[in-house]
């Protein structure tokens, strides 16, 4: 099984990574890659992050990002107040998802349409 998502983050990323930050006390691994950055005055930069979760631990994504210093727009949980308060919702969106399916062993792809508020702030994306 593999997912994708897509977050909106702020502040100097690097272009990619893996970010191996133990979540809960156990192996937690995501592999990032920014998509495309623009200029922010509030900001200072956003983010479009492409994220590959290798594993599923609760709220690992939300747990990484904030991990780097760049929490999820709009998270209030994990996020920074400076940034997550800010922001209208979570930023973040379940993109795709291929499996094999149990029965007929066919591979299986799902994919989202990006949301209206991503769009706005990524408008080619």
């Amino acid at each position: 099984m593999s997912k994708s998502y897509f977050a909106i983050t702020a502040g100097e990323m690097p272009d990619s990574g893996t970010i191996a930050t133990p979540v809960d006390h156990k192996e937690a691994l995501t592999q990032f890659n920014i998509i495309k950055k623009i200029a922010s005055e509030k900001y200072q930069s956003l983010n479009l992050v492409a994220l590959y979760p290798k594993t599923g631990r609760r709220h690992q994504l939300r747990k990484h990002l904030t991990s780097l210093g760049h929490p999820i727009l709009g998270d209030q949980e994990y996020g920074m107040n400076t940034i997550s308060n800010q922001a209208k919702g979570l930023h973040l969106h379940s993109y795709s998802l291929r499996f094999t399916h149990p029965f007929t062993a066919q591979e299986i792809y799902l994919e989202a349409p990006v949301s209206k508020r991503f769009k706005k702030l990524f408008p080619e994306e």
